[in-house]
């Protein structure tokens, strides 16, 4: 039996999916769980269809659960300590492609000036100020799992140069990319930074004032991870004081960004409505993931995108 916290039409594709054998409750369309499930129950959760507040019933059906898949890649926004005791994975790497794809048109909107040259009439602009190039520019990797991993290939055919940082502080299992192992070689070296990292405490507005002043002038921030991560109002100031020159933020803190905030006036500031995941079939991968997963748990074989609570992801 599986107690779904997703929006309606993609409970009703879920079905579709599990075919008849599997009970699927629509847990946020009310459906009551039984007092004793027929079967073990697992619990699939869509975090931002719960608007950072569960409901008595969705925390029901997560607590009672033995298993608790997140259909997302990040598991924040929901509260963890919830979740104690018992089984948990995440949709890690159903998007990743997406996501990256995403990454390297911002990172070539930057460096190409899209959409300004667009609207251009005359090539005279470019003669004197020509544009910029991937070419031999330094892509920093705020956290290294599988969307920066994703990205790493993507970007290696443009000769850029690609540093991270990650938790573990491990090598790179992944050709061309450098693992730096403090946030201030990281800042200190990158053209571009790319956050890809999770939202856990550890990370929650790491880019604040002191960070930002640890980076290299002219700085392009792109956040397809979490908009927590980035201290929105140090994010302001780099930019009055040119420490960041261009921002492309798939998220921000909050969401969406009210319509009078500054960030929405400054023209070097692209701010997208959290859509870089999307692609054909984007749902369709992550349910694959999910009913692999539960192929696995039925036989009791090993899960993938296990979550460690602890750490947050």
């Amino acid at each position: 039996m599986v107690a779904a916290l997703l929006p309606q039409p993609l409970v009703d594709q879920l079905r579709t999916a599990l075919g008849t054998d599997i009970d699927v409750l629509d847990v946020l369309g009310g459906d009551p769980l039984p007092a004793t499930p027929a079967a073990p129950l697992m619990s699939l959760v869509m975090p931002w269809s719960l608007n950072n507040s569960p409901s008595p019933a969705a925390l029901d059906a997560v607590e009672r659960a033995e298993w608790v898949h997140f259909a997302s890649t990040g598991v924040d926004g929901f509260p963890l300590d919830r979740l104690a005791g018992r089984t948990v994975t995440c949709g890690r790497g159903a998007n990743s492609v997406a996501i990256a794809e995403m990454t390297v048109g911002l990172l070539l909107a930057a460096e190409k000036r899209f959409p300004d040259i667009w609207e251009a009439e005359t090539n005279d602009p470019y003669i004197t100020e020509p544009l910029g190039t991937l070419a031999g520019r330094t892509v920093g990797l705020l956290g290294f799992g599988s969307i920066a991993k994703a990205l790493a290939p993507r970007l290696a055919g443009f000769g850029t140069r690609l540093l991270a940082l990650r938790r573990s502080g491990r090598p790179s299992d992944v050709p061309g990319v450098t693992v730096v192992h403090t946030l201030a070689e990281l800042l200190g070296q990158a053209d571009h930074l790319v956050v890809a990292a999770a939202l856990t405490p550890q990370t929650n507005r790491l880019l604040d004032d002191a960070a930002f002043a640890l980076a290299k002038p002219g700085l392009h921030l792109v956040n397809i991870a979490r908009g927590r991560i980035v201290d929105t109002d140090a994010l302001v100031r780099a930019l009055a004081s040119g420490v960041v020159s261009r921002a492309s933020l798939d998220v921000t803190d909050p969401e969406p960004l009210p319509a009078d905030h500054p960030l929405r006036h400054d023209p070097r500031v692209r701010i997208m409505p959290h859509v870089s995941w999307s692609a054909p079939g984007g749902f369709s991968r992550g349910l694959d993931v999910f009913s692999d997963n539960l192929r696995r748990w039925r036989a009791g074989e090993p899960l993938h995108g296990l979550v460690d609570i602890t750490a947050g992801y």
